[in-house]
């Protein structure tokens, strides 16, 4: 069950009025998605891809990437870490994140 809506973002780069580049990021809309905490007992048989995600996210299949965020009831965000796409059928995907301030 898709039970969340979360924001996806990506960063652009832009040259400020002082000549200098800076990062910003740009909503590329919204998804519905399932937000599961990574259990300890996961992340000791995780590949290095998702070791360090606290996270993982079930999506219908969309056009993330990895270092993309997600934003999830302006409360949470969250760095794709990895990105799995268990059916090979892009049927959906298995996001791997993590928490961020």
């Amino acid at each position: 069950m898709l039970n969340n809506t979360l924001e996806l973002q990506r960063a652009t780069l832009a040259t400020d009025s002082q000549g200098g580049i800076t990062e910003t990021w740009v909503s590329q809309g919204t998804f519905s998605a399932r937000i599961n905490p990574i259990s300890a007992a996961e992340k000791l048989v995780a590949d290095k891809v998702t070791a360090d995600a606290t996270h993982v996210i079930y999506a219908e299949a969309i056009d993330v990437r990895e270092n993309d965020r997600l934003v999830w009831d302006s409360k949470w965000t969250f760095l794709i870490m990895g990105i799995k796409n268990p059916s090979e059928g892009y049927h959906h995907l298995q996001i791997y994140a993590k928490e961020i301030d």
